[in-house]
């Protein structure tokens, strides 16, 4: 008996260069983003729907990565992986477009 296996051939490994056309996104993203702001104004980011926490994923990953370099002195060695888990829970939307510390964290802090 002949037994024919076909190989099933998957590259899970990253591509050496990731195209992204920015500008056809932030189209998209904007179009929708003042509604969301608006709407999870002061909601922590751990109790958004999953539908909106998926569209506000890149904006969180954008200002880790911006206030990562702006302390690249003090944030050498911590990834934005390693900034992330530490303070997902800790943010909260502000309709004016940004993050903010949720209240409860704000009097631990205090």
């Amino acid at each position: 008996m002949n037994f024919y296996t076909q190989e099933l051939k998957l590259n899970l490994l990253p591509p050496d260069k990731l195209y992204c056309d920015f500008n056809y996104w932030s189209s998209l993203f904007t179009q929708d983003m003042s509604i969301l702001w608006e709407k999870g104004h002061c909601i922590p980011l751990k109790k958004l729907p999953s539908e909106v926490s998926d569209m506000i994923f890149p904006y969180l990953l954008l200002a880790l990565s911006d206030y990562k370099i702006l302390n690249k002195k003090n944030l050498k060695g911590i990834g934005l992986d390693n900034l992330l888990n530490l303070w997902f829970d800790k943010y909260s939307l502000n309709k004016n477009g940004y993050f903010q510390l949720t209240s409860l964290t704000r009097k631990n802090i205090i």
